[in-house]
């Protein structure tokens, strides 16, 4: 799995999400308020094996769930755009837990850093 982070002209986090053939792009209007909650959500998997997080947006909010078992994580994101829709299924996929934290925590932190 491939995960990317960029903050875009408008000062909203991208995030690329890609497995196999299966690519997801994100968004949060929220920042810096979403890479906290990224983090936490993370923590909470390491610690209690499961962890969660919402990013809004303008048109409705994605929702990341993370599952972990061992040095395994799943990671799965969700979208809404209101009650009537309920939760759409936007990516999933299966990693090595460890890699994949570091890997956002390395882009949380290059997105935070000033240039």
């Amino acid at each position: 799995m491939t995960f990317t982070l960029e903050v875009d002209g408008t000062g909203r986090f991208v995030c690329t999400l890609a497995e196999g053939a299966v690519l997801a792009t994100l968004t949060a209007s929220n920042v810096p308020a979403a890479g906290d909650d990224l983090e936490s959500a993370l923590e909470d998997a390491r610690t209690s094996g499961y962890g969660e997080c919402f990013w809004q947006e303008s048109g409705g909010e994605y929702r990341w769930l993370f599952r972990r078992d061992g040095d395994r994580m799943t990671v799965v994101v969700l979208w809404s755009s209101g009650t009537l829709t309920g939760w759409q299924h936007v990516f999933r996929a299966d990693c090595e837990a460890a890699l994949f934290e570091g890997i956002v925590g390395a882009a949380l932190e290059r997105v935070r850093s000033p240039r």
